[in-house]
């Protein structure tokens, strides 16, 4: 753990300031101001098109699938369509920014191309991954254990569960 600890010390070193290089070149998969909405009037965005974000946790394709399964559970038949769709940018737009950053942190450590910040994010990653590989996935918590709503609006579901949280059938 000593090691552990030593590591993140001094990745957070003022010595290393000048060995790390972030591109201050703004990149596609990386929108500095996410959308303040992904719907406008009758017009909705799912996906990379509302959430463009690097590759890096394998998040993107997943994304859009749980933006699709949200918005056809929010509009179903009889429900406003104005209404569904703000709804539908309330409950996504929380959860797809947070791992829109995620992802952006991600990449910027990936990127790192300094002999010496290459040497240690590998030594960190080598050491975390020996002292702790629970460590590594607790990363994941918050992204890949989201679940749709319980009842399918073919079912009559007039109200979806909040994403997240556990029901008694759980």
């Amino acid at each position: 753990m000593h090691r552990l600890a030593a590591a993140v010390a001094l990745l957070a070193s003022p010595a290393l300031a000048g060995c790390v290089t972030v591109s201050a070149q703004p990149s596609p998969h990386e929108p500095t101001v996410p959308l303040p909405a992904y719907h406008r009037g009758r017009t909705a965005l799912l996906g990379d098109a509302a959430h463009p974000m690097a590759p890096t946790l394998g998040q993107g394709g997943c994304q859009a699938i749980e933006d699709a399964v949200v918005l056809a559970h929010l509009a179903a038949p009889g429900s406003g369509t104005g209404r569904a769709l703000a709804r539908y940018t309330a409950q996504r737009l929380p959860r797809t920014t947070d791992v829109l950053r995620r992802s952006a942190r991600i990449r910027r450590v990936v990127s790192l191309s300094s002999r010496p910040a290459v040497a240690l994010r590998t030594a960190l990653l080598t050491a975390v991954g020996r002292l702790g590989p629970g460590m590594a996935l607790r990363g994941f918590d918050g992204i890949a254990d989201w679940q749709p709503p319980r009842r399918t609006y073919a079912a009559g579901a007039a109200t979806e569960r909040p994403q997240n949280t556990p029901t008694a059938q759980d």
